[in-house]
């Protein structure tokens, strides 16, 4: 294992009023178990969704598409969030979904 410790800060990264702080951690116990370093963990917003004040939710580049999805290109095997027309790149990984159906 390297120098990196679980909890230790990433980084933190405001969108449109919203900080975002992310840390390092496993996405399951099978990374711990396997010695692997800790990996930034992003929010999870499919199971905890977070909204713009004018009701855009957050997304992240890796996210599974919804039913709005447009694709910027059809042929690309990277069907998420990051080759939608409809989600904006904020950051590295989050973004905004701006599909009229998905605000709140």
């Amino acid at each position: 294992m390297g120098g990196i410790k679980e909890g230790t800060l990433y980084k933190s990264v405001e969108i449109e009023g919203v900080r975002f702080n992310i840390y390092y951690g496993y996405e399951c116990e099978g990374e711990r178990a396997h010695g692997w370093d800790p990996s930034p963990l992003y929010p999870d917003f499919a199971k905890d969704p977070l909204y713009t004040k004018d009701g855009k939710p957050f997304a992240l580049t890796y996210d599974e598409v919804c039913e709005c999805y447009l694709p910027i290109s059809k042929t690309t095997e990277c069907i998420c969030c990051a080759n939608c027309k409809l989600f904006e790149k904020r950051e590295e990984i989050i973004g905004v979904c701006n599909a009229e159906k998905r605000r709140k």
